[in-house]
C-alpha cells in the first residue's frame, strides 16, 4: 500500500513537471517594482531585443521605475511588455533602447526623453509644463520607430578587432613619420600657414553675407542663360561666318597690326626728337591757361552774349515780339566822338586805328555838337 502511494505521487510530480515550466524568468518575480497594483502596463515594439529576458529591469535616468514582465513575438517584431511604476510619469514621445549594464552584465531597457528637460523658473510653470505633456497611460503602445538599441559587447569588440587587424594602424604609422619628416625645421612656417589660414577663413565668415549673394546672383545668371540657351546657341552658329572671314582675311590684319606698330614707332621717334620743342611750347602755354583758369567763371558768360550778338539770348524775348521788334540804341553825337571814330579811323571804340596816335581828348567847353573838323584844323 505505502509503495503504490509513493508511486502515485512520483507520477504526479513527474506530470506536473513537464506541464509547467522551472524557468524562474517565465513567471514574474516576486518583488519586483511595478508588479503589483502599484504599475501599469506599457506595450513596447522592438525590431530586436537581443538577449533581454523577462524580469529584467525598465530605468530612466539611471533609476529603476519597472520591470520588463513579458516578451512576445508578432509580424517578425518583438513585443515588450513593460510593468511601470505609477509614480513614473513618462512622456509619449520617449524613447526606449535595449542597453546592458556592464561589458558582460545583464540587458536592461533604457528610457530617454526626446527634448531636453524644460528648466521652468516656479513650481507653478512645472506644474503647468507638466500638464501640457502627454503622458504615457496604462494600455498605451509605443511603435518601433520610439526604440533602438545600443552596440552590444560582440559588437564593440568586433569594431575593436577590425581596427586593430585591418584597420590601417600601419599606415597611419607611417602617415605620422611623414609627417613628422615634412614638418622637420618648419614649424615656424608651418605655424605661419595656420595663422594665415585662420585669417583667411575668418575673412570668408565675416564676408559670408557677400559670399552668399553673389553665389545667388551666379545661380540667377546661370538660370538666366539655361532659359536663352536656344537664342545663345543660335548666336553661336552665327558667329562661325564671321569667324571663317577673319580667318581668311588673316594675313591682312596681321601685316595692319604690323604697320600700325611701325607707325607707333615712327611718333615715338617723332615725339622724342621734338621732345624739347613741345616742352617748350607747353611751357609757353602755362600763362595762357593759367589765365584762362582766372577768367573760367566769365568765360560762359561772355561766349553767352558774344555768340548771340546783336540779339542776345537772355533778352531774345525782349526784343522780338512776334510780327515786330523792339531796338534800344545809344548814340553818341559828340563832335568829339564823331570826329574820332569818323574822320580819324575805323578802329574800336577807345582804340587808335592802324598807324595813328592817339592823344588825350580834351574836355570840350562848348556844346555837345561842335565842329566836326576841329581835329582838321577847320572852324
Amino acid at each position: 500500500m505505502k509503495t503504490q502511494i509513493l508511486a502515485t505521487m512520483a507520477a504526479l510530480v513527474v506530470g506536473l513537471t513537464g506541464c509547467t515550466s522551472l524557468q524562474p524568468n517565465d513567471h514574474t518575480l516576486p518583488g519586483q517594482p511595478g508588479v503589483g497594483r502599484d504599475g501599469y502596463t506599457v506595450t513596447v515594439t522592438f525590431d530586436e531585443v537581443a538577449n533581454l529576458v523577462p524580469n529584467s529591469s525598465v530605468q530612466m535616468d539611471n533609476v529603476v521605475i519597472g520591470t520588463v514582465a513579458g516578451i512576445s513575438v508578432s509580424d517578425w517584431q518583438a513585443k515588450v511588455r513593460l510593468r511601470l511604476m505609477k509614480s513614473a510619469r513618462i512622456p509619449a514621445d520617449a524613447t526606449f533602447a535595449i542597453g546592458q549594464k556592464t561589458l558582460l552584465g545583464a540587458q536592461y531597457v533604457d528610457v530617454s526623453k526626446s527634448g531636453p528637460p524644460p528648466t521652468p523658473s516656479s513650481a507653478s510653470s512645472i506644474a503647468a509644463a507638466a500638464e501640457r505633456t502627454e503622458i504615457l497611460q496604462h494600455g498605451a503602445r509605443v511603435p518601433v520607430t520610439q526604440t533602438g538599441t545600443y552596440p552590444a559587447t560582440e559588437q564593440v569588440l568586433g569594431a575593436v578587432a577590425l581596427l586593430l587587424n585591418n584597420g590601417g594602424l600601419s599606415q597611419i604609422e607611417t602617415i605620422t613619420s611623414e609627417l613628422a619628416t615634412a614638418l622637420d625645421n618648419r614649424v615656424p612656417d608651418t605655424r605661419n600657414l595656420v595663422r594665415r589660414t585662420n585669417e583667411l577663413l575668418a575673412v570668408l565668415d565675416e564676408n559670408k553675407s557677400e559670399i552668399v549673394q553673389a553665389l545667388e546672383a551666379l545661380d540667377r545668371l546661370s538660370a538666366g542663360l539655361a532659359k536663352d540657351r536656344t537664342v545663345l546657341a543660335n548666336a553661336i552658329d552665327d558667329i562661325a561666318p564671321g569667324l571663317r572671314a577673319l580667318e581668311e582675311e588673316r594675313a591682312s590684319l596681321v601685316r595692319a597690326v604690323t604697320r600700325t606698330g611701325e607707325t607707333g614707332d615712327q611718333a615715338t621717334k617723332v615725339i622724342r626728337a621734338s621732345r624739347t620743342a613741345l616742352l617748350a611750347n607747353l611751357d609757353a602755354l602755362r600763362p595762357i591757361l593759367t589765365s584762362l583758369g582766372k577768367v573760367g567763371d566769365s568765360i560762359p558768360e561772355a561766349l553767352k552774349l558774344g555768340l548771340t550778338i546783336p540779339f542776345p539770348a537772355m533778352t531774345t524775348t525782349n526784343a522780338l515780339r512776334g510780327d515786330y521788334a523792339n531796338l534800344f540804341a545809344t548814340l553818341d553825337l559828340r563832335g568829339s566822338s564823331l570826329t574820332d571814330t569818323w574822320l580819324t579811323g575805323f578802329g574800336p571804340t577807345g582804340l587808335p586805328s592802324a598807324g595813328a596816335t592817339r592823344s588825350t581828348p580834351t574836355p570840350s567847353t562848348s556844346d555837345d555838337s561842335g565842329c566836326l573838323l576841329a581835329n582838321l584844323g577847320g572852324c
